[in-house]
């Protein structure tokens, strides 16, 4: 900007492109540049080359853009939304991040992060996260992903008294629009009191089950290995996800996996 380009401008001024010229610059959410920003971006790009605004010098930079966007740009091509030749050059190399329900590990790293941050944040420190509230935090699907995540451990820790636990009740709102899909096999969310509620099995289904195993004389130690296994398979190798099919909490399935380990290895050094 030049100094009198409008009232009040009483001195030049660097815009962000001039003060990253030989550096990076971060823009985020680009699909919501105006079409002439996109024109403007687009110069840039091409050219390596901008105007202040009320000057009519041209001044060259050497950028590197680095451009996120939470949408399609491709699909708002396509809609006239936004400009084809700035996607195509902005377009050089991408990296698409999977959303968060898709990426079941980093939430509990997540989750602590920012538990972390928000107890140093409000001078306050709980006991943590309840079995509950972190089965509550993985069985969502984030559909605002880690901005929405932050947003729940924030809330999770102004509620939470100090020196106690955090809750699912203290992360989950009454009334949003979507509440933790927890497997209806082990547990639901309550989606009026966001209390997690136990569902016992099916008891003819367990008894039938019962008699099979005792007929067949199969061992409590093989009836477990196998039930690891299948859940192992089931959740793609994902111990977390396998732990909560089978109603663990993930230390504990890791330690009967090691307890496996080990038993399979004594067998082998019998041998």
């Amino acid at each position: 900007m030049e100094k009198g380009a409008y009232t009040g401008a009483t001195q030049s001024r660097k815009g962000r492109f001039e003060r990253a010229d030989g550096g990076t610059i971060f823009l985020d959410e680009v699909i919501e540049l105006s079409p002439r920003a996109q024109a403007a971006l687009l110069r840039v790009i091409q050219e390596g080359e901008l105007e202040r605004v009320g000057d009519e010098r041209t001044r060259s930079i050497d950028v590197r853009i680095v451009a996120a966007t939470n949408e399609d740009l491709s699909a708002a091509v396509k809609s006239g939304r936004f400009r084809a030749d700035l996607f195509y050059r902005i377009n050089a190399y991408m990296v698409v991040i999977p959303a968060l329900r898709e990426r079941q590990n980093d939430i509990a790293l997540l989750a602590e992060h920012f538990r972390k941050r928000y107890e140093k944040q409000y001078r306050k420190v709980t006991l943590g996260f309840t079995d509950r509230a972190m089965a509550a935090l993985h069985d969502y699907d984030w559909p605002g992903n880690i901005r929405e995540l932050e947003n729940a451990i924030e809330r999770g820790i102004i509620l939470t008294d100090e020196s106690s636990s955090i809750t699912e009740q203290n992360l989950f709102n009454v009334g949003w629009s979507q509440t933790p899909s927890v497997d209806p096999k082990t547990r639901r969310l309550n989606q009026t009191s966001g209390q997690l509620e136990n569902h016992k099995p099916n008891e003819l289904l367990l008894a039938s089950l019962t008699d099979q195993i005792l007929y067949n004389e199969i061992s409590i130690g093989d009836l477990e290995a196998a039930l690891i296994n299948k859940a192992t398979e089931k959740a793609e190798g994902n111990i977390s996800a396998a732990a909560r099919l089978l109603g663990l909490s993930r230390p504990a399935l890791a330690y009967r996996l090691k307890r496996q380990d080990e038993d399979a290895k004594g067998e082998t050094d019998k041998k």
